[in-house]
């Protein structure tokens, strides 16, 4: 197990690295390291600033989510700490393969501040739901609002926008499907099992049967939760569509950056919601590599060949690479706090130390 483990990461890390390698090799391709070197400089500073506050904001939608949640199912935690919690997420999710690593270390770092697991766990089934159903949602807006952009993504990117849009589709269909009609989704589980069985003999009928009707359970958790607080579900999908919005707009402060003008705000925003749809359910660590091979294609029509490469840079460097360095930071911090927090006396073990005596008076 631990080989295949080890197979999976290797085979991962190569993808990645021979999709940047192409990356690197297209940019320069086009133009030379001092041209693109000039274009990167001449963005204006004060403007690419604004992505700095708008990928704060992408993390406090999050936060606001689980503050909520977390609040409904009573065990409440403080804003900052759930600020953390999504900060550990986006960390974890944009170094590890479909982002799988990042719910588990925020169940993880929710149980070290007393939240059951099964609390935590819950909590990320909504915002998984909140999050998946506000990707679709703008996914169907950008195919209306792109309008004749979408034509210009090639075929190559096509097929992956294709994909993407069916993989969304069909996560968003299950998920409510698991999550209101839990009857159903369990015979229709124990059938694909059963059919998997009949195909591959050894496949543990019984584990897989087992682990469906875990996470089917946690899905009647959360079906109970809505019916008491009805509009939790709707907040978590408007909170998640202002967290997509925030890192959708980003290649429009880029845009403004250089002094380009002639398309609009949702004109760019569609455009990048479908590029992130197309690399988003692909295997790898913050779809690095893919993400910006798609962007160069996507997005040429909008800052022509000589700009299109210096726009992919900055717009990565906004809403991934400087926001990875700032929640591991914010990681680190934490841990540190924690380690010294843990380190110190507690008033409880300060209060059964025994008493110093005092000082005997001299006599006189």
């Amino acid at each position: 197990m631990r080989m295949k483990k080890q197979v999976k990461n290797v085979v991962c890390v190569g993808a990645v690295l021979a999709l940047l390698a192409w990356t690197v090799y297209t940019i320069f391709q086009e133009q030379t390291p001092g041209q693109l070197a000039a274009a990167l400089l001449s963005a204006d500073w004060r403007v690419l600033l604004l992505g700095l506050p708008m990928m704060a904001l992408f993390i406090c939608c999050e936060a606001k989510a689980t503050h909520s949640i977390l609040r409904a199912l009573g065990c409440p935690q403080p804003f900052r700490k759930c600020a953390y919690y999504s900060s550990v997420g986006f960390f974890f999710s944009t170094i590890t393969p479909s982002a799988t690593g990042g719910q588990p270390a925020q169940v993880c770092a929710m149980s070290r501040d007393g939240v059951p697991a099964a609390s935590g766990a819950l909590d990320m089934l909504l915002v998984t739901i909140g999050y998946n159903t506000g990707a679709m949602i703008w996914g169907v807006f950008a195919l209306f609002t792109a309008g004749g952009l979408t034509e210009r993504l090639g075929g190559q990117v096509g097929l992956l926008l294709g994909l993407g849009l069916a993989v969304f589709a069909l996560l968003d269909v299950a998920m409510f499907l698991f999550l209101f009609l839990p009857g159903p989704a369990r015979r229709l589980l124990h059938g694909c099992i059963a059919l998997a069985a009949r195909v591959w003999p050894k496949l543990d009928r019984a584990g897989l049967e087992e682990k469906a009707d875990e996470h089917l359970q946690e899905y009647r958790r959360g079906a109970q939760l809505i019916r008491r607080a009805p509009v939790l579900l709707l907040q978590v999908v408007g909170l998640s569509m202002a967290q997509l919005a925030f890192s959708y707009a980003m290649p429009y402060v880029v845009y403004r950056a250089f002094g380009l003008s002639g398309f609009g705000l949702g004109e760019i925003l569609a455009l990048q919601a479908l590029c992130s749809i197309a690399v988003g359910y692909l295997p790898l660590p913050g779809s690095a590599g893919a993400a910006e091979n798609v962007f160069l294609r996507g997005f040429l029509l909008i800052y022509g060949e000589a700009l299109v490469a210096p726009a992919m840079i900055l717009t990565r460097t906004l809403n991934c690479y400087l926001v990875l360095a700032a929640t591991g930071a914010v990681l680190l911090a934490g841990r540190a706090l924690r380690r010294r927090t843990l380190a110190s006396p507690q008033p409880e073990e300060q209060a059964t130390q025994p008493a110093k005596p005092a000082p005997m008076e001299r006599a006189g």
